[in-house]
């Protein structure tokens, strides 16, 4: 896969920037210790997430106040996919294709690694056409939570490949991201 880029190590300073650009977050539990704990009492956590759903959001003010709150460490940056804000899982053989292909080059968009899983997730802006689910591709389901940089479990870091900077803090819209794909797809045949 491509090199990773350098991101905020603050996860307050990380979750307003996120916010910042429409993307409702959430907090987590924190890794520590081999488990996941609460990151106000340092109790382990049943969940990851540490509030419903449904509450996520990009509201700065709320964002400030959840990553502000007294505790033991700050939470971990959550993201959660929906109308605004939609992520599709790229399996490792084509991420490189996608990434140095030159349409890519000209209109990038955020994509996200976990060291150690064979994917990397590209954001984009719903909705998701149903055209883009292929053997290896998927778009992950409304709801569905994702850790952001500066998140970690153990020694494995989430990381940006392509940073939101480096796209312009665009979201690169799901339909143009099919189409590249299919490009991608072309030039492979």
């Amino acid at each position: 896969m491509p090199k990773a880029t350098q991101e905020i190590t603050d996860p307050m300073t990380a979750a307003l920037a996120y916010a910042e650009m429409g993307w409702p977050v959430i907090p987590g539990a924190v890794w520590r210790n081999g488990k996941f704990v609460d990151p106000a009492s340092g109790e382990p956590a049943d969940k990851i997430v540490l509030r419903p759903i449904d509450t996520a959001t990009a509201d700065l003010d709320v964002v400030r106040e959840w990553w502000s709150a007294p505790g033991l460490h700050a939470p971990t940056v959550l993201a959660v996919t929906g109308p605004t804000l939609g992520v599709v899982t790229v399996h490792e053989s084509l991420v490189e294709a996608v990434v140095d292909h030159r349409w890519f080059a000209t209109r990038p968009t955020p994509v996200l690694a976990i060291p150690g899983m064979p994917m990397a997730y590209f954001f984009v802006k719903p909705p998701c056409p149903l055209a883009l689910v292929r053997d290896e591709v998927r778009v992950m389901a409304e709801g569905t939570t994702l850790p952001l940089p500066p998140a970690s479990i153990g020694e494995t870091r989430a990381v940006w490949l392509v940073t939101p900077e480096e796209a312009g803090n665009v979201l690169l819209l799901a339909d143009e991201f099919d189409e590249l794909l299919r490009s991608v797809g072309r030039a492979a045949a």
